[in-house]
């Protein structure tokens, strides 16, 4: 499959630290949008997500441009395990409906359907709740477009996207990789060699608050309630019919 890679034409030591990772694999870089070139916003995203979400958006649609069934897209801050060469090498392991598959962890909670297994130890099961990190993530032809139009116009920050808490309900169907085969530098102890860069996202540059008329803090409570009881319906489903588990995803 098609190897994406989004980096900033500035970080030329991410680039680096890819390649070293990727270990002579073939990619496409994919120049990511400078969230210091965007103005600052009054209320939802911030510069820098927005940023974040229009570079990914641009690999999908390279993507789409190309003639592969799937392809791979990775940030510049992974620490890479073995077997990754495998999977990007041959698609047959991706599920026939998949949308995407989550490739890294957050090591947070997630609801997991039935796994099965996809060769080299790992096991691939519907992911049916929110997983943070958009670093690296295979996706179908009609994932990336699904995923074009869910973001036009951008309301999310990339990762919460491509794997939100309500996936089922948006016709989404995702799958996570188990266990992950890559995760970001934070993620990773300084003693194993994580830790190296800084986050591109500038998390002090938050977008600025602004507080609502009362009859719009009104409207929003209403539709707070609303989905606390869409939320509550969800999470009976996945209990009793799909019997999902729920687990942290291990990196190896």
């Amino acid at each position: 499959m098609l190897l994406y890679v989004i980096n900033l034409d500035r970080d030329r030591d991410r680039l680096a630290h890819t390649r070293e990772q990727l270990a002579g694999l073939s990619f496409t870089r994919v120049p990511a949008v400078d969230g210091t070139t965007i103005p600052e916003t009054a209320k939802g995203l911030t510069r820098f997500e927005l940023a974040c979400l229009a570079s990914h958006r641009d690999a999908w649609r390279r993507f789409l441009a190309a003639g592969d069934a799937h392809a791979c897209f990775l940030e510049d801050d992974l620490h890479i395990w073995p077997g990754f060469a495998a999977l990007v090498g041959d698609d047959a392991w991706v599920p026939a409906d998949a949308h995407s598959v989550k490739l890294d962890t957050y090591f947070q909670q997630v609801r997991l359907g039935l796994r099965r297994p996809v060769g080299g130890g790992r096991e691939v099961a519907r992911l049916y709740s929110r997983h943070e990190s958009s670093a690296a993530y295979v996706l179908s032809r009609a994932g990336a477009q699904r995923y074009l139009d869910l973001t036009d116009p951008p309301a999310l920050p990339a990762d919460y996207s491509l794997f939100p808490k309500n996936a089922r309900r948006l016709g989404l169907r995702i799958y996570q990789l188990a266990p992950a085969v890559a995760i970001q530098d934070h993620l990773r102890p300084a003693a194993e060699g994580g830790g190296t860069f800084a986050t591109a996202m500038n998390p002090g540059a938050a977008a600025r608050k602004r507080r609502r008329p009362v009859f719009a803090r009104l409207l929003r409570e209403g539709a707070r309630l609303l989905e606390q009881i869409d939320e509550a319906n969800e999470d009976l489903y996945l209990r009793y019919i799909v019997k999902a588990e729920s687990t942290a995803i291990p990196v190896g």
